[in-house]
């Protein structure tokens, strides 16, 4: 136990005045929490009934090695007022519990006193289950340090050691068990941060975690915090994480104090990412209310899942979780529940039939499609798609010319995969052959539902609007909406003995004729000379 220090919360109710003293009486615990205790006594004496009880005959307990303790308590700094250390004089238990008795609940010299304390215990404590509400057991009058022993589970945190005064009847343990926590979002192409976000396939999705301190930040002598990032396989760390301490609503950037280890496979798609304060109180402007904010963006890759279950990026947070923990070597530390966020994107496929059969494929129709209201964080605003040879977005071009041809297939179909939601418009440059080319482009709107709140993010509903139709379903599932665009066929020409053969008989017979009149006139106008 000599390795436990500092506290997480205190409960100091001592008023200790070295007078009136009568027999001792024994005091009951009731712990309502789930962990267990053990209770060393610091000091025995005996107690006296008064309506503000007070310890007599202050000795020192069997649950401290009191020499080492006194002399920790004249070395260490936090007790010097001015020049001089308060327990500088002290040599018998009485001198320090007679220091003690001028302090409040939660003081910092309580803290410290309790801190200290924690490092000199004995083997000899009273053993306090969890849950334990009965009356077996028994502390004699006294002064007593009650000690989490608790390994915590995930998400959970040991209790620092409680000072406790008997006298005041039953002492009751209702402590609460402090942990930080982790916050995970990611930020939509509207700006707006959540745990869901649609982005185009190439782009560098904004990631941000932040992490919460307990309100026991403090009495840890050195604290261990490490993200510990998760991206999915479809995703790609940029190497562009910056880290941030967050004290009111300010943000500033740290430089110093922590690592930052991607693994291999983060760069290239999917992996890990940490980063790991060793000792968060080495970072002087930490406080227990201070956040641990990080940011960094990760490009949705070619490989991304193109709608449900979407992309996962996952954070935990490792903690310190032993505040009564010193010494040399690694601390003990616990783990957050995982927090998801996940990323969309989604699949237009374009069908191509004869406006009078629809029914009848139209292969070698050619379109360009142009995005023309994106959300404020896209970069694609006005511009063209380009795709590679599986029809996958690659990027977005400046014009129409630079944009990729989508050309539909023998089943009439032509693909984007991997879009945002948003607003497009689609050109058709050339027709089949034999079929009229559109005029007008055709208004898109793909809509997709996100629940960006919940624990489990999800996407909920996809929909797509032709120009001034209804909107239609999409394959929430698949991530795909669909279109259907017609073609006319071509002006037909005439027929072998049609209208436009007779006429053409009929030209070249009066051309014929023509020609005869002209002849005979020629003649006898030679014929005259």
């Amino acid at each position: 136990m000599k390795h436990m220090k500092k506290l997480v919360t205190l409960l100091l109710a001592l008023i200790m005045a070295l007078a009136l003293v009568v027999p001792a009486s024994a005091y009951t615990v009731d712990n309502k929490t789930d962990h267990a205790y053990k209770a060393y006594q610091i000091f025995s004496g005996t107690q006296s009934t008064e309506s503000k009880p007070a310890l007599g005959d202050v000795k020192w307990g069997n649950g401290i090695e009191s020499a080492k303790f006194l002399t920790a308590l004249k070395a260490d700094t936090r007790f010097v007022t001015g020049d001089k250390n308060i327990f500088a004089a002290c040599t018998t238990a009485a001198d320090v519990a007679a220091i003690m008795a001028k302090e409040q609940d939660k003081s910092a010299v309580a803290k410290a006193f309790a801190n200290v304390a924690a490092q000199y215990l004995t083997n000899t404590a009273v053993a306090i289950a969890a849950k334990k509400t009965t009356s077996d057991v028994v502390l004699n009058p006294g002064y007593y340090l009650l000690v989490d022993v608790t390994t915590p589970g995930k998400g959970d945190a040991m209790n620092s050691a409680l000072l406790q005064v008997t006298g005041k009847g039953n002492i009751i343990i209702e402590q609460k068990y402090d942990a930080p926590s982790v916050d995970k979002s990611v930020k939509d192409t509207d700006g707006a941060w959540g745990e869901a976000a649609d982005w185009c396939i190439g782009s560098n999705v904004p990631f941000q975690l932040i992490g919460k301190l307990p309100s026991n930040y403090d009495d840890y002598e050195s604290y261990k915090y490490v993200f510990h990032d998760t991206l999915g396989a479809g995703l790609q760390y940029n190497g562009d994480v910056k880290v941030y301490v967050r004290n009111g609503e300010k943000d500033t950037e740290l430089t110093t104090g922590f690592t930052v280890a991607p693994d291999k496979a983060a760069t290239a798609g999917g992996g890990s990412l940490t980063i790991t304060f060793d000792n968060l109180k080495t970072v002087a402007s930490v406080t227990s209310t201070s956040s641990i904010v990080v940011k960094y963006t990760a490009k949705l890759l070619n490989t991304a899942v193109i709608g449900q279950p979407g992309n996962p990026n996952e954070v935990y947070l490792e903690y310190s979780s032993n505040p009564n923990f010193s010494g040399t070597g690694t601390p003990p530390t616990s783990e957050t529940p995982k927090d998801t966020v996940l990323v969309f994107t989604y699949q237009l496929d374009i069908n191509k039939v004869d406006g009078t059969t629809p029914t009848k494929k139209l292969q070698n129709a050619e379109f360009k499609l142009k995005c023309i209201a994106a959300e404020k964080e896209a970069t694609w605003n006005g511009k063209w798609v380009t795709v590679d040879a599986n029809n996958k977005v690659t990027g977005w071009a400046d014009t129409q010319g630079k944009g990729s041809t989508l050309i539909t297939n023998a089943n009439g179909l032509a693909q984007v995969i991997g879009l945002d939601a948003g607003t497009y418009e689609l050109y058709e440059t050339k027709a089949p052959g034999g079929y009229n080319k559109l005029k007008d482009p055709i208004k898109i709107v793909i809509t997709a539902t996100l629940d960006k709140t919940e624990d489990n993010p999800a996407l909920t509903a996809l929909t797509i609007k032709v120009d001034d139709s209804a909107a239609e379903k999409g394959d929430v599932t698949k991530g795909t909406v669909s279109t259907t665009v017609t073609n006319n066929s071509g002006a037909t020409l005439p027929e072998t003995g049609g209208v436009g053969t007779t006429l053409f008989y009929i030209i070249g017979g009066v051309l014929m004729v023509g020609a005869a009149v002209l002849l005979v006139t020629r003649k006898r106008m030679n014929n005259t000379k």
